[in-house]
């Protein structure tokens, strides 16, 4: 039985590190493009309108242009997830409902 723990520890130990030796031989590849050849068509791109894709805020102004929201409030019968003398949001969720 003790030949045998010996083998694999020595098994354990050796795997390991042929997978780094066998890691560090891989060439790696660069991700920058290749350089375009004289041969080698080029496309031109016009990205000029790209930027305009969100609408403009006018600073000052509301960024909700909606409105003020109404305060949430518990349904009937329902109490909040959390004390109602915190501030937080949970005190309007309701945690536990009778009807």
């Amino acid at each position: 039985m003790r030949g045998h723990c010996a083998y694999l520890f020595g098994v354990g130990l050796a795997l390991p590190m042929l997978a780094l030796v066998a890691g560090l031989q891989v060439p790696t590849v660069a991700a920058s493009p290749q350089i375009p050849t004289a041969n080698a068509p080029t496309t031109n791109v016009n990205r000029i309108l790209k930027g305009d894709r969100l609408p403009a805020m006018v600073p000052g102004t509301n960024a909700n242009p909606s409105g003020p929201r109404a305060t949430p409030k518990l349904p009937d019968g329902c109490e909040a997830a959390v004390s109602a003398m915190t501030r937080s949001s949970l005190a309007q969720t309701p945690g536990r409902c009778i009807s």
